[in-house]
């Protein structure tokens, strides 16, 4: 009865420290919503400025990682839109070819946890996607000017990139258009992973 009693504490013991370790791991990895949608979700009304794009993974080294980000027509950071969360979290220290143009305009190293866990996600399956801005700067503050750049930064593997970039104008009409991107190594293998971007501006 006695040995009994304590297989049965002892078995309690290890459930109540696995769900208490598996709570602890979920905290520290700043477990989110994602804020990339499916492509075909229906879009939220207002302003807004849309990237959308196909993702296939590459399965190689140092690969399958990309963000979006804004920044005024001055170079200075606004705010990200979306970042894989290995590169956010811990490969930007990791590994420097891995966004290395968003690592230096966003300096994710001193950005605070919260603010992390609210513009990364789990890289996703493959599939069609798309990321909105809603017209507001990394402290949720409504911007004031009437033109923006967007990028679109991808590590398809170690040192391969690719950047689509172009300028946001904020008016009354809407407007759409399919950047041209450039690639850090012109015949690169690993194209597929990023492909079909568009962007669009919705005034209304």
């Amino acid at each position: 009865m006695k040995k009994r009693l304590y297989l049965t504490i002892l078995t309690v013991i290890l459930v109540l420290g696995t769900a208490i370790g598996f709570i602890i791991s979920c905290a520290s990895s700043g477990s989110s919503i994602s804020p990339l949608r499916i492509a075909g979700e229906q879009e939220p009304a207002g302003q807004r400025f849309v990237v959308s794009f196909s993702y296939e993974k590459v399965r190689t080294i140092a690969s399958s990682q990309y963000a979006i980000w804004i920044e005024d027509t001055n170079g200075n950071y606004v705010d990200t839109l979306y970042v894989t969360g290995y590169t956010a979290r811990r490969g930007h220290r990791n590994r420097p070819n891995s966004l290395p143009q968003w690592v230096r305009i966003a300096q994710p190293a001193s950005m605070p946890q919260v603010e992390i866990d609210t513009i990364s996600g789990a890289t996703p399956s493959p599939g069609d996607y798309k990321v909105s801005w809603d017209l507001t700067d990394r402290n949720g503050n409504r911007v004031t000017g009437t033109q923006y750049r967007f990028f679109m930064e991808a590590t398809m593997n170690n040192g391969d990139n690719a950047v689509y970039s172009g300028i946001i104008s904020l008016g009354e009409d809407t407007w759409n258009e399919r950047p041209i991107p450039v690639y850090s190594i012109p015949d690169s293998s690993y194209r597929s992973m990023i492909t079909n971007v568009q962007v669009a501006y919705y005034p209304r």
